[in-house]
């Protein structure tokens, strides 16, 4: 057979699977035609001779003796054995049983069987996400490829180069994928009198890929905010509604990762306590004609995700910056200072880019060694807004009992000699009572006066405390102050108080060392 009469053949075959996908009463007057067909073509089997059916009797035909009678040459010629029974055999039925051939009527009504799922399609983890993501990319080329095959076919493409190729590929494709059936590509898909409507389905499947690759990438980084996790399953519930609805456009079918997409939408939502507001039941559809501007919004969070993803990378590699930093200061002395202010901008950038002061992994990483910290000549914004934040925090702790176990300092002893029974005025941060507790038995004082303070506060409700003829000494706790508080140091001129600046931490050893650098001759001097 020549290729040219093959290509013919295959064309035509081609043609009547597309008029008969598109025409019900075609499609079943050829399958009666295929039947009758095969009845006339069906040949009885020797090996046993079928079951007849009781109607079907065998047919003798008798011709009785005497009639056959003759005399050849004046010699009667004996009449012939009984004829054996001539039996009609038509495929085990009768001729009143054979189909009926109804070419050009209407078709019957035909009885569409219900589907029913397997119980694994309703069992979805996150497990399955990368697999149902590839599967609707592949289906929204299919969905495509369907549409454009049947324009080829009615164009008169050669079916052998234009569409046999691709179509084999696609198919090779989707069978490489587990479970992938591209319905829209088989014979007996559906073929819409508006093939536009494919391209509503081919799209609303590629929005349901993105968002799923969205929500892969979400489960390898679960420090993402929560926000844009319910955004994003906002946003799959209405791909996968429209999509169910762009299916039913063209087909009655239910495509199975539309099912699976919903259920493990609904799962995961009970598991996370997030309310899918819109898009989870029969009356409440999406539009697929929208699924254009679906896919913008989709590409808008995944914007707002890399973004989120950036940070977050960002953020723990100077989160392991803040802990090397720590680490020299506390073994290299000599180079505190330096590696003090490598830290403090640090912290600030990463303020900058969106963590808050009050996190809690900074702080932890902070609070230890907040006390020991260098003095900084400049202390940027962010690094300060962290320690005011962790001093609020140190203000709630309940005492411990570290300060009275620390052997007090040549430093301490001699700071406690000199305001033994006396009182001390400190401004600034926030009352710890650990570190009130302290500093009033490292000193033995009568009282310790504390004045928190806050951004932006007034200084005229401190003068009255540093008037009270008890207070020896006016300590300013410089690092956790909004401001300088430069005003405070003409009210202790006025009163004749020693001013004390703490750069530092609030543990008896450094506010001792900073007592007698600063003012031990006037404190020896009014004791």
């Amino acid at each position: 057979m020549s290729e040219q009469l093959v290509n013919a053949i295959a064309a035509i075959a081609e043609r009547l699977v597309a008029l008969a996908s598109d025409d019900a009463q075609f499609r079943a007057q050829l399958r009666q035609l295929a039947q009758a067909v095969l009845a006339v073509t069906d040949m009885p089997q020797e090996e046993a001779s079928p079951q007849l059916p009781a109607e079907v009797q065998s047919v003798t035909v008798e011709v009785r003796q005497e009639n056959l009678s003759d005399v050849v040459n004046g010699e009667r010629i004996a009449a012939p054995q009984r004829a054996a029974p001539l039996r009609t055999e038509l495929t085990g039925l009768s001729p009143s049983t054979l189909p009926e051939l109804t070419l050009g009527e209407s078709a019957p009504p035909v009885e569409r069987v219900a589907r029913s799922f397997p119980a694994r399609w309703f069992a979805v983890t996150d497990a399955d996400l990368p697999l149902i993501e590839a599967r609707c990319r592949l289906k929204a080329e299919g969905a495509r490829w369907a549409a454009t095959r049947r324009r080829l076919i009615s164009e008169g493409a050669t079916f052998s180069t234009e569409i046999e190729p691709i179509h084999r590929d696609i198919i090779a494709r989707a069978k490489a994928i587990p479970e992938c059936f591209l319905w829209m590509c088989h014979p007996t898909g559906p073929s819409p009198a508006d093939l536009k409507l494919y391209e509503d389905v081919a799209g609303c499947f590629e929005a349901a890929a993105d968002i799923l690759s969205i929500l892969k990438h979400m489960q390898d980084e679960p420090d993402l905010e929560r926000s844009q996790f319910e955004q994003s399953l906002d946003l799959l519930a209405e791909a996968q509604s429209a999509l169910r609805v762009a299916i039913g456009s063209i087909d009655d079918r239910t495509d199975t990762d539309q099912v699976q997409v919903f259920n493990w939408l609904k799962a995961t939502a009970n598991e996370n306590q997030i309310f899918i507001q819109r898009y989870m039941r029969a009356d409440d559809p999406a539009d697929p004609t929208q699924w254009a501007q679906l896919s913008s919004r989709i590409e808008e969070l995944d914007a707002r995700v890399q973004e989120t993803r950036r940070r977050v990378k960002q953020r723990r590699k100077l989160l392991g910056k803040v802990r090397h930093k720590l680490s020299l200061i506390a073994n290299e002395p000599d180079g505190a200072h330096e590696h003090g202010r490598i830290l403090a901008l640090t912290v600030d950038e990463l303020v900058s880019d969106g963590l808050p002061p009050s996190n809690r992994e900074l702080r932890e990483l902070l609070v230890p060694a907040i006390d020991s910290l260098p003095e900084l000549v400049q202390v940027p914004h962010g690094f300060q807004l962290v320690l005011r934040e962790i001093d609020r925090f140190l203000a709630t702790c309940p005492p411990t009992e570290t300060a009275s176990i620390t052997q007090p300092t040549p430093e301490v002893r001699e700071a406690a000699r000199l305001l033994n029974g006396r009182s001390m005025l400190l401004i600034g941060g926030d009352c710890r009572p650990g570190s009130h507790q302290a500093l009033k038995e490292a000193f033995a004082l009568q009282e310790l006066l504390w004045i928190e303070t806050r951004e932006h506060q007034s200084i005229d409700g401190f003068e009255p405390y540093i008037a009270r003829p008890d207070v020896a000494v006016v300590l300013l706790a410089i690092r956790w102050s909004s401001h300088a508080f430069g005003e405070v140091g003409e009210f202790c001129d006025r009163h004749g108080k020693p001013l004390v600046r703490l750069p530092g931490g609030y543990s008896p050893n450094q506010v001792a060392a900073q007592i007698m650098a600063q003012c031990s001759q006037r404190l020896t001097q009014s004791k």
